[in-house]
């Protein structure tokens, strides 16, 4: 099933009126949407409407044109051509939680906050005992390192770590400001790991 979500405002206004018949496979996705028309559609159309996990709610089956209908848990809504809203349904029963999804390197992000601040949190922990750890046993085996190349050497391993695995598919507007991010983050905690930690044990 190929799912094209609607972004822009004019986009989601239009949802899937005066277009032609989407072909096999073809659904419309619209965030934070919990009700949708068919005022201008030329064919009837199943309406799923999803939670704020992806699963399915409500399904509204080969709602003909002129219509309404709404779904007050919803957090967004898939308009697909009649016949097709079973299929929507089925995957969303097969989605993971969003917890193993953020987990999965391989699982396109859903962007909502929730995914967000796990993101964060998750980074966060990695800035603190994820990156500084490994690279302080390392120090105990080949000396001490001094603190630039220590808080460099921490910056580049949680960044590898963070675009290599678990976050290849961000878009590059988005790297921009993650990397700043974390840099600032994991810097200022190497330089504490380094002067707390580091330095007096070694």
């Amino acid at each position: 099933m190929d799912i094209v979500v609607a972004r822009t405002v004019l986009r989601r206004a239009r949802g899937l009126a005066f277009r032609p018949d989407p072909p096999d496979g073809w659904a419309l996705l619209l965030p934070r949407c919990r009700s949708v028309h068919t005022f201008g559609m030329r064919f009837p159309i199943d309406v799923v409407f999803t939670d704020a996990q992806g699963h399915a709610v409500r399904v509204v089956r080969a709602l003909p044109p002129r219509r309404i209908a709404f779904c007050k848990r919803a957090h967004a809504a898939i308009e697909t051509r009649a016949g097709q809203g079973e299929i929507i349904v089925a995957m969303a029963q097969q989605q993971p939680s969003k917890l193993v999804a953020a987990l999965d390197p391989r699982q396109p992000i859903y962007r909502d906050s929730y995914n967000e601040y796990f993101v964060f949190l998750l980074s966060v922990g990695g800035a603190i005992a994820g990156t500084q750890v490994p690279l302080y046993i390392l120090m105990a085996i080949t000396g001490i390192w001094p603190l630039p190349v220590f808080v460099g050497a921490c910056v580049l391993f949680e960044l590898a770590v963070i675009f290599g695995l678990a976050r290849p598919q961000m878009k590059p507007q988005e790297r921009l400001g993650w990397v700043a991010l974390w840099t600032v983050a994991t810097a200022v905690m190497a330089v504490l790991f380094y002067y707390l930690v580091a330095d007096p044990t070694l």
